[in-house]
């Protein structure tokens, strides 16, 4: 069994002891699910096709083909399965792959080699291919999606409704894009994306989630194409018990610390809970350790406040002589002010 603690005494004055309670109570609870649901509906609102002018054209993506002052070559036109379209004069022309300025500069290439001078060509893409990504994990609406042009990490996330909102269900920490080997490798342009193995077809690009929805790293902000799997592992779930007014499980992320998870389970319970905790774990080997600290010196900084892990059992302790004191006042009611609890 491993011990890691600073005094637990139960000495020290009712000043110490106010000023002790007074900075628990001050202990917020982390709310990251919400500030993550905010976050990705402020980035994915203001997301826009300017993003895009760097989209690759597909199979049957419709092209507008404007070529200036020369009506009888403008036209609409569909890439083939092969990604190809077929224009006058040049014929058949291999586009799949091309951003919409490097067909422009190739058409003005085939043409002026030949037919026009100094031509002027403009391409747009008027209709996306369709595609079908899922979404899974802990997010409001898994499923399959239809999206219809270039859309990225967040823009799906939105669709899929965000992030779960159910209790036990909140997201974890990073994102998974699963993505054939075959399609275009973006993650090699970004240092901030780790690809892993999937499967032998597959690769795993592991993504950092609220540097997503921060804004901070927009290079993280991925593509989305078809086949893809987008998805939000759910967070770990820690157990907090004993002397808290709220006992129960919290989700673990976003390094949740000791006096978070106590603070997430409302408190310690004022009539029968001390700040002495144990956190029940197991080590690395499966083996069972406890670990044990004192919350007044982890306010006080004399103790680190610990992370608290997947699976751990954080135990606020109760006293005996406090439940004692609870029980003989509840089974015979004494006059305000006969005895004092005074915390351990």
């Amino acid at each position: 069994m491993v011990f890691i603690s600073g005094p637990a005494g139960c000495g020290g004055t009712r000043a110490q002891q106010a000023l002790t309670a007074q900075a628990l109570s001050q202990i917020k609870p982390p709310d990251p699910n919400k500030d993550l649901q905010q976050q990705l509906l402020v980035q994915a609102s203001q997301a826009s096709l300017a993003q895009y002018k760097d989209y690759q054209v597909g199979r049957e993506d419709l092209l507008t083909i404007t070529v200036l002052g020369q009506d009888n070559l403008s036209r609409e036109v569909r890439v083939n399965g092969q990604g190809e379209i077929s224009l006058p004069l040049v014929g058949s022309v291999k586009v799949a792959g091309l951003t919409t300025r490097q067909i422009e500069q190739r058409l003005q290439e085939l043409y002026g080699s030949q037919y026009l001078v100094n031509p002027q060509i403009n391409v747009a893409v008027k209709e996306y291919q369709h595609q079908r990504v899922a979404v899974t994990g802990a997010v409001e609406k898994p499923g399959s999606y239809e999206i219809i042009g270039p859309r990225t990490l967040l823009e799906v996330l939105a669709m899929a409704g965000g992030f779960s909102s159910k209790p036990g269900s909140q997201a974890g920490d990073t994102l998974n894009l699963i993505r054939h080997q075959n399609a275009p490798d973006l993650a090699k342009s970004t240092k901030t994306a780790t690809i892993q193995p999937f499967s032998p077809k597959t690769e795993t690009i592991v993504i950092d989630l609220r540097r997503l929805v921060s804004g901070q790293a927009p290079e993280l902000n991925l593509p989305v194409k078809n086949g893809d799997v987008v998805h939000v592992p759910f967070a770990g779930t820690a157990y907090v018990l004993g002397g808290v007014r709220r006992p129960g499980q919290v989700s673990v992320k976003e390094n949740l610390t000791v006096s978070q998870a106590v603070a997430m389970a409302g408190g310690v319970d004022p009539i029968l809970g001390t700040y002495n905790i144990t956190i029940m774990r197991f080590d690395d080997q499966g083996k069972p350790m406890s670990i044990a600290v004192n919350l007044k010196d982890i306010v006080a900084r004399a103790d680190p406040d610990l992370p608290v892990k997947d699976n751990d059992v954080v135990v606020v302790n109760e006293s005996g002589l406090k439940r004692s004191l609870y029980i003989i006042r509840t089974l015979l009611p004494l006059p305000s002010g006969s005895y004092s609890m005074t915390s351990f």
